[in-house]
C-alpha cells in the first residue's frame, strides 16, 4: 500500500472531521485544483470568493456536495462543499441563522460531541448591491447574529482585516472593531498559529495574515492542528489551510508553558529596586515566622505581589506561545520572503 493510500485509510478511518479553508478568486481552474487536493483528505471545504456563473450555479465534483446560501439576484460569494462518504456526522444550512452572499452557517451534528457545532463561513467584503450601505459583511452580517452563551462556534473567513492579536506586523488595526468585539463577546479564541502568513501578493512582494479562524472557548479542546499544506498548490495568492475538529475522546495534558504573565515585557529593573526596598521589612518578618512552610509561602506571595505591580499579564488562549519573540517574527519575515520567490521561480535555485 502507498504512503498516500495509507494515509487516505487512516483519515477515512477516523470520526475526527477534517476542514479545509481556502479563497478561490473566483476561478474554476484554482477551485477546482481545491477540490482535487481535497478529494479523500478532508471532510469539509470552505471556500470564499467561488466562482460563480448566471443563477449562482458553480463547479461541481463527484465526491462533494455543495451547499450554498439561498440568495437570488446576486452572486454569492462563500460555498461549503461536505464529502458525499461523511457518515460519521450531517450538515445542515442555517439559513434561519443567516442568509448571505457573503456569510453562511452550517449545522454540524457528532453524536460523539454533545450539541451542534456551528459553522460560519465569510467573505468580509463590501456589498455588491450599490444600493446598500457600503459597510463590511462582519458589520453589516455577523453583528446581527446573537447566539447562546453555550453554543458551539467555529468561524472560518477571509477577513481582510489586520490586526496584531494575529499578525505581530501590524501597529495599526484594519477593519478590526466590529470583529474584535464580536469574538469578544462570544469569548472565541483565534485558531490559527499567530504570525503564520496565509497570504502572499506576486504583485508587489507583500505578505500578510488575512484568511482566520476563530473557535469559542467551550470548543477549544475540540481544534486541533492548524496548519498551511505546503503540498497544496492552486497556484494562488492564499494559502490552503488545514485544521481538525476532534470528536474522539483524548486525554489532554496541560502545557506547562502557558506562563500567565509576559516576562517579555517585565519591568525588570523596578522589580529588582521594589525587593531591595522591601528587603529588611521581609526579613524581619521572616525571622518571627517559626515553621519553614510558613516562611516559604510569605515569600512566595511577597513575590507574587511584586510580580502583579511590574509584570503584565499576557492574554492567553489555546494556540498561544509564550516562547515567540521578536528574533523569531524577523525570521518568519525571511521565511515568508524566500517562500514568496520560490512560488514565482519553482527551482532549486530560489
Amino acid at each position: 500500500m502507498s504512503q498516500n493510500n495509507a494515509n487516505d485509510e487512516s483519515f477515512a478511518n477516523t470520526s475526527n472531521i477534517r476542514i479545509l479553508q481556502h479563497n478561490c478568486a473566483r476561478s474554476t481552474q484554482i477551485m477546482h485544483a481545491c477540490m482535487k487536493f481535497a478529494k479523500n483528505k478532508t471532510d469539509i471545504v470552505i471556500i470564499q470568493e467561488s466562482w460563480m456563473r448566471d443563477e449562482n450555479i458553480t463547479i461541481s465534483h463527484s465526491s462533494f456536495i455543495c451547499i450554498k446560501p439561498n440568495v437570488q439576484n446576486t452572486r454569492v460569494r462563500v460555498l461549503i462543499f461536505v464529502a458525499k462518504n461523511a457518515k460519521k456526522f450531517t450538515c445542515t444550512l442555517r439559513s434561519d441563522i443567516v442568509n448571505s452572499e457573503d456569510m453562511q452557517a452550517i449545522s454540524i451534528a457528532n453524536n460523539k460531541i454533545q450539541e451542534e457545532i456551528l459553522l460560519f463561513n465569510i467573505y468580509n467584503e463590501k456589498s455588491q448591491n450599490a444600493d446598500d450601505e457600503q459597510l463590511y459583511t462582519i458589520e453589516r452580517e455577523l453583528a446581527k447574529v446573537m447566539l447562546n452563551s453555550d453554543q458551539k462556534v467555529i468561524i472560518v473567513e477571509d477577513f481582510n482585516a489586520h490586526h496584531s492579536w494575529w499578525n505581530a506586523k501590524i501597529s495599526n488595526s484594519i477593519r478590526t472593531k466590529a470583529l474584535i468585539k464580536w469574538v469578544n463577546l462570544h469569548k472565541c479564541n483565534l485558531i490559527n498559529t499567530s504570525d503564520i502568513d496565509t497570504y502572499h501578493s506576486y504583485s508587489d512582494q507583500l505578505s500578510s495574515v488575512l484568511d482566520l479562524a476563530f473557535a469559542s472557548k467551550n470548543m477549544r479542546n475540540h481544534i486541533r492542528d492548524w496548519h498551511i499544506d505546503e503540498n497544496a498548490d492552486t497556484e494562488f495568492d492564499h494559502e490552503v489551510i488545514l485544521f481538525t475538529i476532534v470528536t474522539e475522546k483524548v486525554k489532554l495534558v496541560e502545557n506547562s508553558l502557558n506562563a500567565s504573565y509576559n516576562l517579555q515585557k517585565a519591568d525588570w529593573k523596578d522589580f529588582d529596586e521594589h525587593l531591595q526596598k522591601a528587603k529588611d521589612k521581609m526579613i524581619v518578618k521572616m525571622q518571627r515566622i517559626t515553621s519553614l512552610k510558613a516562611k516559604v509561602i510569605y515569600l512566595t506571595e511577597c513575590i507574587k505581589n511584586t510580580v502583579k505591580l511590574f509584570v503584565f499579564k499576557q492574554r492567553i488562549c489555546a494556540k498561544s506561545k509564550p516562547w515567540w519573540n521578536n528574533e523569531l517574527i524577523e525570521m518568519r519575515k525571511t521565511l515568508s520572503s524566500k517562500k514568496r520567490t520560490w512560488k514565482r521561480c519553482r527551482n532549486d535555485d530560489a
